[in-house]
């Protein structure tokens, strides 16, 4: 069973794929590039291919894998230290021994992923409501990690899953069939992923990651600086966050990042609708209520409804018709409607992300309303249903 927070990048690991027919064949020279070669030559390879939603899709797929290595990358040149919340930064790495710092690394790691994410999202738009058929050996995957252009056995789409804790079941081929309903449940990914990365960009942690690190730089400089109650990478990277936080983010980005979490909600729903019309059961990545996972994860109806229900709360806090309790104002115990924050408002105008003035309630004054308020009702039915493993299926069903 894979474990919470661990599938997006597992999933991401998935998603290159080679057509099939009827009976399927591997494209062994697109293959045989990947698996030589690495993720950037197959990209070249594939974009020379006639269009098809099957090439479309493995494109898209390419790319969306490229964006992950591209994150790797940065953080394998800067030695720098896993952050949960960001695709491609939570997996640990081996030690760098020739690691240069740049406290633009994480400006840097979001903006390449995003140009290989725009590139993606363009392939799947072509492939997406098409029908379409490709299966994949995940032995041929692997992230340019070291950039080095060989391929490691640490650097393998099996050693990423492995690293994460993730396996698939025993008797698992290493085949993995998607089909046209996984174009939506890919292309939701790439939202989620870019919408995270203009999250991130927008706030400009550049400069208060160098005033950071340069400080440090000075106190070590005079003598071995201790940690109080934190070691001192935990507190580096408060301060960093608490830093970052000041000030008003990029609006531009903020409606950019907005614009793919409620494409995401839609594209999620378009995978839904489709997977629960299909009719095969042949190595299934995502599987309606009457189909078999190849990782042994089970999706019963109530699961799949219990999903839909969550998605709804989450689109309706995008969408600014439920608002997000805010903690000085009283709202009652369980109350349905209240005092809260429009998200909404907030990611179409932001204001200064200060956490002191969000704490003391002067930076969210302006986004307080009365209304619907959101709740948790739903998500904590859907834990239930999923024993507990809420997390783990939230990351899954994206």
């Amino acid at each position: 069973m894979l474990r919470p927070l661990q599938i997006a990048l597992a999933s991401a690991a998935l998603v290159a794929c080679t057509p099939s027919a009827e009976a399927p064949e591997p494209d062994l020279a697109w293959q045989e590039v990947l698996t030589q070669k690495g993720l950037t030559a197959a990209e070249t390879e594939l974009a020379g291919q006639a269009e098809s939603a099957n090439r479309d899709f493995i494109l898209g797929g390419i790319q969306f894998l490229r964006a992950s290595e591209a994150i790797m990358q940065v953080r394998y040149q800067n030695s720098s230290t896993s952050l949960a919340l960001l695709p491609g930064m939570r997996n640990s790495l081996p030690a760098n021994p020739n690691a240069t710092f740049d406290p633009a690394f994480l400006e840097i790691a979001m903006t390449q992923a995003l140009e290989h994410l725009e590139r993606a999202e363009a392939s799947l738009a072509r492939a997406t409501g098409q029908e379409l058929a490709v299966e994949f050996p995940l032995d041929a995957i692997w992230f340019d990690v070291n950039a080095n252009g060989t391929r490691e056995d640490w650097e393998t789409g099996l050693a990423v899953m492995a690293n994460l804790n993730a396996a698939p079941e025993a008797d698992f081929d290493g085949l993995i069939r998607f089909d046209t309903a996984d174009a939506h449940w890919l292309k939701a990914y790439v939202h989620v992923m870019s919408g995270m990365a203009e999250l991130t960009l927008a706030a400009d942690p550049t400069p208060a990651i160098r005033t950071v690190y340069e400080g440090r730089r000075d106190m070590d400089a005079l003598g071995p600086v201790e940690g109080i109650f934190l070691d001192n990478e935990t507190i580096d990277t408060i301060a960093a966050v608490l830093l970052t936080l000041r000030g008003t983010p990029d609006r531009s980005r903020t409606q950019a990042a907005h614009a793919h979490f409620k494409a995401m909600i839609a594209e999620n729903r378009a995978f839904w609708t489709a997977v629960m019309e299909e009719t095969d059961n042949e190595r299934e990545w995502l599987p309606n209520p009457q189909q078999s996972s190849a990782f042994g994860v089970v999706v019963d109806d109530e699961m799949a409804a219990g999903w839909q229900a969550v998605l709804a709360e989450i689109e309706a806090v995008l969408n600014g018709d439920a608002l997000v309790p805010y903690w000085r104002i009283e709202n009652g115990f369980e109350a349905e409607t209240g005092v809260g924050v429009n998200v909404a408002k907030f990611l179409q105008d932001p204001g200064d992300m200060d956490i002191i003035l969000w704490l003391h309630g002067a930076g969210a004054a302006p986004y307080l309303e009365r209304g619907k308020l959101a709740r948790l009702e739903a998500w904590d039915r859907f834990a239930r249903m999923t024993g507990g493993d809420g997390l783990m299926f939230a990351a899954w069903f994206n």
